[in-house]
């Protein structure tokens, strides 16, 4: 995992910056358009930080797969769709989440997982 430590803070990195500006950016204010704020308080308070977090573990998921069967934008945009068919799909439909942040958070989730397996693949060579 050593020899991958560079694909994986660089996808890191990129899928983080996606995920925090599209977050912060438009997604927060479009929730907040609609009444939807968060009822539960976040695990890590700070945003840019819980992005980190997450776009890490879904990094080193991705590198996991990509090690198992290789094609890390495939995989990323298999991982990309089923976040988007469990939450957004899904919160949309039982009235957990309005339609306008939902296509929202579709666009962020497919950029992040693109640009991030993108950076994985481009620093893998």
């Amino acid at each position: 995992m050593l020899a991958r430590i560079k694909p994986i803070l660089g996808a890191t990195a990129v899928g983080t910056a996606i995920g925090h500006l599209g977050t912060t950016m438009l997604f927060y204010p479009a929730m907040d358009a609609v009444g939807s704020g968060s009822p539960f308080p976040p695990l890590i308070e700070n945003d840019l930080v819980a992005s980190f977090v997450y776009v890490l573990i879904a990094v080193l998921f991705l590198d996991w797969v990509v090690q198992k069967v290789g094609r890390p934008m495939f995989n990323a945009m298999v991982m990309a769709v089923s976040q988007i068919l469990i939450v957004d799909v899904n919160y949309v439909m039982i009235g957990r989440r309005a339609l306008e942040p939902a296509l929202i958070s579709v666009v962020i989730i497919l950029l992040l997982f693109a640009g991030a397996a993108f950076t994985y693949e481009k620093l893998s060579d």
